[in-house]
């Protein structure tokens, strides 16, 4: 019971929905009084328990506000590469800069990974605890990008009862970034990552932080 409460109580926050957040929360504090049990959850799931309780005392739970009909200028890398094609080769040539850089043993789960009703992650990678949702641009990360890696961070979040992973970790591989929309990734908490290929090879880094 502590468990489902908790499942409740955490994609009300996630959903930015106050009131069911506050009364699931509410029923979770009598089920504990009650049960006496507090060993019920994971330690994963205080860290989540305590953000939604933070939330709850500064009354500050947003809706999610989603960007996907912005009209962003469409700018493209100086690689002729296609998508799909980049896709791939991230995949193929990467794997272990990718396992580096996030410091898990990662394997693929998916790729084109179904997300709906928000459509479709480019990438999604699976490590010993976490899952990693992967969108990939071309070209520059723009600000319609924020809006397409929160919806799939979200779906994967609203799956964690199914306890096939622990924590949801979202990445974003682009050629550049607005510098707007790495600062708001990074305060998202998604990780944003570059790719630059030199002669044929792919080369992947961390966007250095300023």
């Amino acid at each position: 019971m502590i468990e489902t409460l908790f499942f409740q109580c955490y994609y009300a926050y996630l959903l930015g929905d106050l009131s069911k957040t506050e009364k699931f929360y509410a029923l979770l504090r009598e089920e504990f009084k009650k049960s006496g049990q507090k060993d019920s959850l994971e330690f994963h799931q205080y860290i989540k328990l305590k953000k939604v309780k933070n939330a709850l005392d500064s009354g500050n739970i947003s809706k999610k506000q989603w960007v996907d009909n912005i009209d962003v200028p469409q700018i493209v890398s100086d690689m002729t590469i296609k998508q799909k094609e980049l896709v791939k080769k991230i995949h193929v040539e990467g794997l272990d800069q990718l396992k580096s850089i996030l410091n898990d043993n990662v394997e693929i789960y998916n790729i084109e990974h179904p997300c709906t009703p928000y459509g479709a992650v480019d990438m999604v990678y699976k490590g010993k605890d976490t899952i990693y949702p992967v969108e990939v641009k071309r070209g520059k990360g723009e600000h319609d990008l924020i809006g397409q890696i929160e919806k799939y961070d979200l779906f994967h979040c609203l799956r964690l009862h199914y306890k096939h992973y622990k924590q949801v970790q979202s990445v974003t591989i682009c050629h550049s970034y607005h510098p707007f929309t790495a600062q708001e990734l990074r305060m998202m908490g998604v990780l944003p990552l570059m790719y630059k290929i030199i002669d044929k090879q792919l080369y992947l880094s961390s966007l250095a932080s300023k």
